[in-house]
């Protein structure tokens, strides 16, 4: 992901915004103001800021009159002219600016200018007599021919050698677990948040809607670290023996019934059509919130009532007037071609929109979906723009409506931007084929259907400019031979990168490139090496496996390879899958499992496996794939079936993708998530020179884990792991896999604030897969410690830390023992004592033997 970030563009703008909001502070001149009969006095204000400034830093310069010429709007030329600015620099050169014309309604003028001397700057605005020549009204007739006087105004700029410091333009990019709303000063998270607006919203999509496989905006997981899962049917094993075979499943839906078809996301939030029994549609519509899957609405009327469309795609508009800027909350979903208008937050009904013309849609610079309307036979080119359902007010942005009747009339011609003539050389056996705004319009002869064989021969491609200073003009037409044997040419893609127009031969499986700008040939590729033939299967040959992003075309199917292509030469870039990466061995037929691109995101390639029409029990091994899409390198992969393209969709937003698993019926959200850490060291008291046992854990505390079984499963918390052990790791927690026995934890940080108040680090150690980590240390000074432990975060989890005390006292040397000298007792008494009870055993034990001796 790349900021962009451009300080002037974003200064101008912001003084664009705060002259345009000044309209109402100003009032219609008044007759008191007048010097006499037909004349006004006018009052020249002129502002330079900020003042001071250092050296080589710009000020902005605002001119105005303080007071609105009478009907001046932006729909008429009503204006003051003629204004004048004089700058004398410290060194007493002078500077001149003129305006001849004031564009803005209010009579203020800008501009930008960078002082290069230190000293003052001495500032004067003028105009001189402001006639009023209007008189297309009676309203203006009143004013035709009055005066407004002249005036002027001087203001000093204070230029020194310091500098100030540079303005804010954005906060850091997120360093923890963030949601939505983004707080409007955090500019930059521009760069890593999106929306995916549906299938049917020319954002996602290059030539039809089966390509809706791209995301231009934000970022995508780079771990399969599942945040939630919610059930969306009744899936997996049925269970039992009645139901014929062993291991007999639940229909997911596959090929014309799938159960996840075309969601969208939208401010975070995820919407989706609910299935009824058999069939994808009629169980209502629901909204979840992204971060968690936790239910926000449902209405059982969209989608299983008649008039109540199922919405087709989401829109943003960024509507910027004399009186608001900024896109209008909270958006709106569209059933398909704008039928029916819902509010996103209550899922409301909102208006219907009537006769909406056909065309070649692209989106507008502020997010509005413009149509390329065009009648060859009557060489007329118009665009039609959807912003124009809306109508601007001092008050509100709201339609353009009949509210009697609740609809809104889309073909009338004030929902036109504009209308040409195109040249009568197009041949009317064509038609457009693809756009880029503001740029081009392609087209070219029919080709054949998805089954059908052969080219037309010759055909015919076109090209008309949309810019806007040769709209409606030619740019080339061209005539092809068909390529031999009744080989089947197909348009696949326009890449405005690197301007190309792709066709494939579907018998050869060769990709072609031609010019935008000249229909040039420029490349064909080269059929890959052991190239597998069910490359060719399906009766689209490849022909919705495709996609472009970023300069690179890619290409993947029933062989199971993905294949990477330059658009600006046809060379093969790289390939994914031709190594054993997707190598089935006796689990499928298809020898690798078969590769479907799913979306294209943030520099990676989605992929996912499937067929048409499987039996049950569903092959065993099926995966969701993220491939980088520079390199080809593997980044992660997560057991899961998803069915067959394009009747399945992939969205990619706000870092999250979101996928319907036909292995158990559930929705999978796939992301980063947050985590806890917990410390504890122990003893808590101990005296130096001994150990302190420093000891916590880290888990997964994703909302998926607060679910009923993950919850019951893992009562202390789900243990984060590794990035190398996650997707093994999320089948075990989330799919009733095997527990892995070689998981792998993660990195802990241990740092101390000893009693001297330096803060360093003692360790580094590693959970095990309980999530538990323990590291023994011998502290080195005495006093009080406190721990901090810090995990830093992976592709699959946020930071987290915790803090701990402890304290470590003294330890006192054992005295040595004191002689104490004997007292008089110990010296005589004592001895004495001892030797009278010794003189009379000594007599007993003779007396003992005299009497023995006397019995003899």
């Amino acid at each position: 992901m790349k900021i962009k970030i451009n300080l002037k563009t974003k200064t101008s703008i912001a003084l664009i915004l705060m002259l345009t909001i000044t309209i109402p502070l100003f009032a219609m001149p008044s007759t008191d103001g007048q010097t006499s009969a037909g004349k006004s006095a006018t009052h020249a204000m002129l502002t330079v800021n900020p003042n001071p400034v250092g050296v080589g830093q710009p000020v902005m310069i605002v001119m105005w009159a303080g007071l609105l010429l009478p009907s001046a709007s932006v729909t008429n030329d009503i204006r003051f002219h003629d204004y004048t600015l004089t700058i004398t620099k410290p060194d007493g050169k002078i500077e001149t600016m003129k305006w001849d014309i004031i564009q803005d309604t209010t009579s203020t003028q800008f501009t930008i200018y960078t002082p290069d001397q230190v000293g003052t700057y001495h500032f004067n605005f003028s105009y001189p007599d402001q006639v009023y020549t209007w008189n297309a009204t009676a309203a203006m007739r009143q004013w035709t021919n009055h005066v407004y006087l002249g005036a002027s105004k001087t203001a000093t700029l204070t230029v020194q050698d310091e500098q100030l410091p540079e303005p804010i333009s954005s906060y850091p990019l997120p360093t923890e677990y963030w949601t939505r709303p983004i707080e409007g000063q955090n500019t930059d998270w521009w760069s890593i948040s999106s929306h995916w607006l549906g299938s049917g919203h020319p954002l996602h999509y290059n030539l039809a809607t089966a390509d809706a496989m791209y995301q231009p905006d934000g970022s995508a997981p780079n771990s399969a670290h599942v945040m939630w899962t919610k059930r969306i049917d009744e899936g997996g094993v049925v269970g039992g023996s009645f139901t014929g075979d062993e291991g007999e499943m639940y229909y997911s839906g596959s090929a014309y019934q799938p159960r996840f078809y075309n969601p969208i996301i939208m401010n975070g939030l995820i919407f989706y059509e609910l299935p009824h029994m058999n069939s994808m549609s009629g169980g209502g519509y629901m909204c979840v919130d992204l971060h968690t899957g936790e239910e926000v609405w449902f209405n059982e009327k969209i989608g299983a009532e008649t008039g109540w469309s199922v919405p087709s795609f989401g829109y943003l508009y960024s509507a910027h007037t004399e009186n608001q800027h900024g896109a209008i909350p909270n958006g709106i979903l569209f059933s398909n071609n704008f039928a029916v208008a819902y509010e996103p937050w209550t899922g409301k009904r909102v208006f219907n929109v009537t006769n909406v013309p056909s065309g070649t849609a692209v989106v507008g610079s502020q997010g509005e979906i413009l149509r390329y309307q065009i009648s060859i036979a009557n060489r007329w080119l118009a665009q039609w723009n959807s912003s124009r359902l809306w109508t601007a007010s001092t008050s509100a942005w709201v339609p353009d409506w009949n509210q009697t009747n609740g609809w809104v009339d889309a073909s009338t011609s004030a929902r036109y931007d504009w209308n040409v003539s195109i040249p009568t050389t197009i041949p009317t056996n064509t038609a457009p084929r693809g756009a880029i705004f503001d740029d081009v319009l392609f087209g070219s002869t029919s080709f054949t259907g998805f089954s059908g064989i052969g080219t037309p021969n010759p055909y015919t491609m076109w090209a008309i400019s949309l810019k806007p200073e040769s709209r409606g003009q030619l740019m080339w037409i061209k005539e092809y031979v068909a390529p031999p044997n009744n080989v089947t040419r197909m348009l696949r893609a326009i890449d405005p990168v690197n301007r190309v127009i792709i066709m494939l031969d579907k018998e050869t499986f060769l990709f072609s490139g031609y010019s935008i700008d000249n229909g040039n040939h420029m490349w064909t590729t080269t059929l890959p090496e052991n190239i597998s033939d069910y490359a060719y299967f399906d009766s689209t040959h490849g022909s919705v496996f495709c996609t472009v992003a970023n300069g690179r075309l890619y290409n993947s199917g029933f062989g199971g390879v993905l294949y990477a292509y330059d658009t600006a030469n046809g060379n093969l870039l790289w390939t994914y899958g031709d190594n054993g990466e997707t190598f089935g061995g006796l689990q499928t037929p298809w020898g690798n499992y078969p590769q479907f691109i799913a979306n294209t995101a943030d520099d990676k390639i989605f992929l996912f496996s499937g067929e048409h029409s499987p039996n049950t029990p569903l092959y065993k091994g099926l995966r969701v794939r993220a491939v980088n899409a520079t390199t080809g390198e593997e980044i992660w992969t997560l057991l899961g079936s998803m069915g067959y393209p394009p009747r399945q969709w992939y969205p990619v937003a706000d870092g999250f993708i979101v996928y319907h698993n036909m292995y158990d019926g559930q929705l999978y959200c796939i992301g980063k998530g947050p985590s806890s850490t917990i410390v504890t060291a122990s003893p808590k008291v101990s005296a130096r020179g001994s150990n302190v046992l420093v000891e916590g854990t880290v888990t997964d505390i994703s909302p998926g884990t607060e679910q009923y079984v993950q919850a019951s499963r893992f009562p202390h918390g789900v243990p984060a792991v590794s990035d190398a052990s996650m997707g093994e790791w999320m089948e075990y927690v989330y799919m009733q896999k095997p527990r892995p026995t070689d998981v792998t934890g993660v990195t802990v940080e241990l740092y101390v604030l000893d009693s001297n108040n330096n803060y360093r680090p003692i360790g580094t150690t590693t959970t095990d897969a309980d999530g538990f980590f323990s590291y023994n240390w011998m502290p080195d000074i005495e006093g009080k410690y406190t721990v901090y432990a810090r995990f830093e975060g992976t592709e699959s989890f946020w930071p987290s830390h915790a803090t701990t005390a402890f304290t470590v006292q003294s330890t006192e040397a054992t005295p040595a023992p004191t002689e104490v000298p004997p007292s008089i007792a110990d010296q005589y008494f004592i001895p004495a004592i001892v030797g009278l009870f010794v003189l009379i055993i000594i007599v007993l034990v003779l007396l003992v033997v005299m009497m023995f001796k006397k019995k003899e």
